[in-house]
């Protein structure tokens, strides 16, 4: 039990501090090469790649460029209806994204995703919720899978083991 409980203890430890790490490389990233005077979206990427208890942070990434893809064309398309109430406006933006970050039957955080990226493109207006927030997001992603190619190996590949019947969706083999 204690031996379980210390190993949890490391996860938990190495996985926050690669997050906290990769997080200030992303952020630093992105404003040097884009320029981005705030690139808060690039180091929040790298926290949800490398976040404790993500079984593959290669997916995790993927999932994140999805979700935040699908978000930022939503956004956009609603400024193309002629509807001027915002209250209107953020709530079919949420909706249509997180319906079709759902439709891609992909991780939670896809459509949590796309429809935290349609609300900051209706709120913070196309010029910094689209282009500039998919851009430190790519940066991110990048980060945080560096970090994990690095630091954690076997949780990066497609072939998602953590999934396979053998150990049971991702629980670890229970002792008897």
């Amino acid at each position: 039990m204690w031996s379980r409980f210390a190993s949890h203890i490391r996860d938990a430890f190495s996985h926050a501090t690669a997050a906290a790490l990769a997080a200030a490389v992303a952020f630093y990233g992105a404003h040097w090469l884009f320029g981005h005077q705030q690139p808060i979206f690039a180091a929040i990427a790298a926290i949800i790649c490398l976040a404790p208890g993500i079984p593959n942070h290669l997916r995790q990434g993927i999932n994140v460029v999805i979700g935040v893809t699908i978000g930022i064309a939503v956004g956009e398309l609603i400024f193309l209806l002629p509807i001027t109430v915002l209250g209107v406006q953020i709530s079919l933006a949420i909706f249509a994204a997180m319906f079709l970050g759902a439709l891609a039957n992909l991780a939670p955080v896809t459509p949590i995703q796309a429809g935290a990226s349609a609300l900051l493109v209706i709120l913070l207006g196309p010029a910094t919720g689209g282009l500039v927030r998919f851009l430190d997001v790519i940066i991110g992603v990048s980060t945080g899978l560096v970090f994990a190619l690095i630091l954690f190996r076997n949780a990066t590949t497609l072939h998602d083991t953590a999934t396979t019947p053998s150990n049971d969706a991702g629980q670890e083999p229970q002792e008897k």
